[in-house]
């Protein structure tokens, strides 16, 4: 219990803190970003005690034999929102193109203009789809190199989920004209910090797996 309360109210202290920077910010964007945030943590205390048994007072252990087997389960997820966010992306590049040719379906609305939907565009192509696609490739491949499920199955888990919130905090950024105005780097200072959390996240569960490995040789596949 003592894991569970734990999880939720770290989460939930992260959740209040994130309300109060949205409540005090004077910067409307800003107070829509935090709020974004907030809402997610909100989603992780819930999802934090997903499978916890309240009978025995503890999240459950994998079976040995499920233990042996491969974490699939996330790449899946992987394969999901790469497709989802390619579709995002392309249905913007078309979009744009078109108003190329059709400068009316600008809208006459910032956020619906050329300027704010081409960065849009590019970074949902590059970052969304092709973020997505590497990192589930990634872990599906470490884990058939080394014969080792990914460790740290938790974390695994949170870089996944943080790296879609990162994906909603630039997209969002954009449409509201909150970016650093260089090309293929245009996120604000705190979504950047926040993918740096998420890829130091990735980098422990990489290295982690490499460590845990039962292949003794490691594949040049994993520099990759």
């Amino acid at each position: 219990m003592e894991k569970l309360v734990m999880r939720g109210g770290v989460w939930l202290f992260v959740a209040l803190l994130l309300l109060l920077a949205a409540a005090a910010s004077s910067d409307w964007a800003f107070s829509v970003h935090m709020s974004i945030a907030c809402l997610a943590a909100l989603i992780a205390a819930f999802a934090s005690g997903k499978g916890f048994d309240f009978l025995s007072q503890r999240y459950p252990v994998l079976s040995a034999d499920n233990a042996s087997k491969y974490d699939d389960d996330l790449i899946r997820f992987g394969l999901i929102a790469t497709i989802f966010w390619g579709l995002a992306g392309f249905l913007a590049g078309l979009y744009i193109a078109l108003q190329l040719a059709f400068p009316a379906l600008n809208l006459n609305f910032e956020y619906t203009t050329f300027g704010r939907l081409r960065p849009l565009h590019t970074s949902a192509v590059i970052f969304a789809f092709g973020g997505n696609a590497l990192i589930a490739t990634s872990f599906y491949v470490v884990q058939r190199t080394c014969r080792a499920r990914l460790a740290f199955p938790s974390l695994a888990r949170f870089v996944f989920w943080g790296y879609q919130l990162f994906i909603v905090l630039a997209a969002t950024g954009y449409l509201m004209g909150v970016t650093q105005s260089k090309e293929y780097a245009e996120p604000e200072w705190y979504v950047d910090l926040w993918l740096t959390v998420v890829w130091v996240s990735y980098l422990a569960v990489f290295v982690g797996t490499l460590m845990k490995r039962k292949e003794p040789h490691i594949y040049v596949a994993n520099w990759f």
